[in-house]
């Protein structure tokens, strides 16, 4: 009998490593296979923005405008936290640097500085041509 619960527990054992190790194996499997495309990579903007003639947007813009809507978020979040816990003349210095960062935030994501976020913002996010490009590029518009 003593043997059969040995034996019972070394099954099980098994059971486990057997089992562990290819969950590890799946996990590599995925790693493995994920693959990026050129959309995937954005080009930060260097040049000044001239408003174009049209409201048009393209998805890859409206794209890039949630993404760095999204990171400014982050980016405010962060600023008060650290804020929070500075003295006076600190926070002083951080609040004069916090409208650079934003810019060359926003410029990290292929929009060109907040002047051109600001216009998407306020003319191209309510134009109603632009809707279904939005809403395609995860803009939540709120109509």
């Amino acid at each position: 009998m003593r043997h059969f619960a040995s034996f019972g527990k070394a099954l099980f054992c098994l059971f486990w490593v057997i089992a562990f190790v290819s969950c590890k194996e799946e996990v590599i499997q995925v790693e493995e296979e994920v693959e990026f495309s050129d959309d995937d990579y954005i080009e930060p903007a260097v040049e000044q923005f001239k408003e174009p003639p049209d409201l048009k947007i393209s998805y890859k813009k409206a794209r890039n405008f949630n993404k760095a809507g999204e990171a400014l978020v982050i980016m405010g979040q962060e600023w008060a936290e650290q804020m929070e816990h500075v003295d006076d003349e600190e926070k002083l210095k951080m609040a004069a640097s916090y409208e650079e960062a934003q810019e060359n935030l926003i410029r990290k994501f292929g929009i060109c500085g907040k002047e051109e976020f600001k216009w998407i913002q306020t003319k191209a996010l309510p134009e109603r041509s632009n809707k279904d490009i939005f809403a395609k590029a995860g803009v939540w518009i709120n109509r």
